[in-house]
């Protein structure tokens, strides 16, 4: 069951303080409920069917508490009734009762072994919970319990991503990709752990089979891109994030990223234009404005440069490029003292490059 797509997107900082993003994209499925309704032609108990209808009823209308009695009616009629536990634990998970809806995707599982969709369900919990380790395992679970579906092993490589443990997301990636050999998703995203793993020629192998099973999929345009930057393939960059715009008129990102390798060819003007289209798409996107400055101190433009780290610092407090680029600005507008104390900033939050501004003369004596 297609339920929606989500975005993970991982930050990548380029020298030169200029921003840009690699885009991987996850589809989710599965976490339905088990609807079968009872019909038992005199063989299972009428009040325990009834009351298992009932509770189907209530848990497809979202109607979560009801829904949870009914089925603990059911299981105290029942204690061995797989589903009843598993429609429960989905009537948990909708009260926000995690643990008590983890037990019962557990209990559903250890008294029907072949259900992977319980341990699908409990892997979202952990996932949602910010629990990566115990969602992979889940995920891990689901995918040795059905040896065909390719989602588990693919979720499992997502939660291994986001534990920055690359190298067993692409052994994960790639049982997805032996379960659905067109599985596009999950060639952009063991693309996306090739790149992190500075494999680029390996990323850029994947990408394309993404784009060749998804043609639509701008993110994968979007993260070709982003490995030519990478290579400092600066015309190949500008070249797949215009095919990703092509294909997602207002994507931001793309506009970011394009600015970012235009920028790196010294195309100021078109530069500034992109990160701008940003900016009208997403105001809230504090990467173009810091990109903005990056341009405006190339032209030499300073107190533009200073507004828009400005308006950076004020969506994100703790970017360390944009407290660099304002103390750059402030420099050259012969603010010493506000140039250090962003500099100051900026070496706080783990810009190694601001520690030689601060422990310069000019700071120390402003100091």
């Amino acid at each position: 069951m297609m339920i929606k797509i989500k975005a993970l997107l991982i930050l990548i900082t380029f020298s030169g303080f200029v921003s840009a993003q690699t885009d991987t994209s996850k589809t989710l499925q599965g976490g339905g409920v088990d609807q079968h309704i009872l019909d038992s032609l005199g063989l299972v108990n009428p009040e325990l069917q009834k009351k298992y209808n009932e509770g189907v009823r209530a848990l497809t209308s979202q109607n979560f508490m009801e829904a949870s009695q009914r089925f603990t009616e059911v299981i105290l009629m029942n204690p061995s009734y797989a589903a009843a536990y598993y429609n429960r634990g989905m009537a948990y998970k909708g009260l926000a009762m995690n643990d008590k809806a983890v037990a019962d995707f557990n209990r559903a599982i250890e008294l029907d072994p072949a259900n992977a969709e319980a341990a699908y369900m409990k892997a979202k919990l952990f996932e949602e919970s910010g629990d990566f380790e115990q969602a992979a395992n889940a995920y891990k679970q689901a995918g040795e319990i059905d040896k065909t579906n390719e989602t588990y092993p693919y979720f499992q490589g997502v939660a291994l991503f986001q534990m920055e443990k690359y190298d067993e997301a692409i052994i994960a990636f790639d049982e997805a990709i032996r379960r659905k050999s067109d599985y596009a998703y999950a060639y952009n995203d063991r693309g996306s752990s090739k790149m992190m793993l500075e494999n680029y020629d390996g990323a850029i192998a994947d990408y394309n089979s993404a784009i060749k099973y998804d043609q639509y999929m701008h993110f994968a345009y979007n993260n070709l891109g982003s490995v030519y930057r990478n290579k400092e393939d600066y015309t190949n960059a500008e070249k797949y994030y215009t095919e990703a715009i092509k294909r997602k008129p207002d994507y931001y990102i793309a506009y970011n990223n394009r600015g970012t390798a235009r920028f790196a060819q010294g195309k100021y003007a078109d530069a500034l234009s992109d990160f701008s289209k940003a900016i009208q798409i997403n105001p809230d996107y504090a990467f173009a404005y810091n990109n903005q400055a990056s341009v405006y101190i190339k032209q030499e433009k300073y107190q533009e440069a200073v507004t828009a780290c400005d308006k950076a610092i004020a969506l994100n407090g703790e970017y360390t490029e944009a407290y660099f680029n304002r103390g750059i600005a402030k420099e050259m507008l012969k603010d010493l003292v506000g140039a250090c104390a962003d500099w100051q900033d900026a070496f706080i939050l783990g810009s190694e490059n601001a520690e030689q501004y601060i422990n310069s003369p000019a700071c120390a004596g402003n100091n």
